[in-house]
């Protein structure tokens, strides 16, 4: 094989390529960004999970209440959260296979004590290189590209103002 064979079947294989990563992409649903602002999500915390019992439901520490579940009343975030439900089922997937059995810190998307959806309900927050906090924007949180917190949250639609949890 020559030299040009060489760059041609390189081209090719590069387009090949490029065409999948798109063609994968296109089928993923939205991040955070377009997801944040979905009226139907009953609440949006950021809450820290601690660790996960016999059956894998997450015991979760509150630290901010960006979306309260009502604005009639006191929301009170739950302590723990089972996971999701399967729609049309009873079944829960448990928090600790959602998550992969990570601790940490998330932003959360919450329906009482399961997560809002099947996708798109958690969002890791981490400490950046300047010490702010960031949270991973693309589907499902699983990491970068990182944005500021504080800049995300200004897009959750009008409520009552974020409440912090002692």
């Amino acid at each position: 094989m020559n030299l040009k064979q060489a760059r041609q079947i390189l081209s090719i294989i590069l387009l090949c390529l490029g065409f999948g990563t798109q063609a994968f992409a296109d089928e993923l649903p939205p991040g955070l960004e377009q997801a944040i602002v979905n009226p139907a999500i009953p609440a949006i915390v950021d809450a820290t999970i601690l660790g996960f019992n016999k059956d894998g439901h997450g015991y979760i520490k509150v630290n901010v209440v960006y979306k309260p579940a009502s604005t009639k009343g006191e929301f009170v975030p739950p302590k723990s959260i089972r996971g999701y439900g399967y729609a049309g089922s009873d079944k829960i997937a448990p928090l600790r296979v959602v998550i992969g059995g990570n601790k940490g810190r998330y932003l959360l998307f919450l329906n009482g004590d399961l997560l809002h959806s099947t996708y798109n309900n958690r969002f890791t927050i981490r400490e950046g290189n300047n010490g702010e906090l960031e949270v991973g924007v693309g589907f499902n949180g699983g990491g970068g590209p990182w944005k500021p917190l504080k800049e995300i949250i200004q897009k959750i639609p009008p409520h009552k103002p974020a409440t912090k949890i002692p």
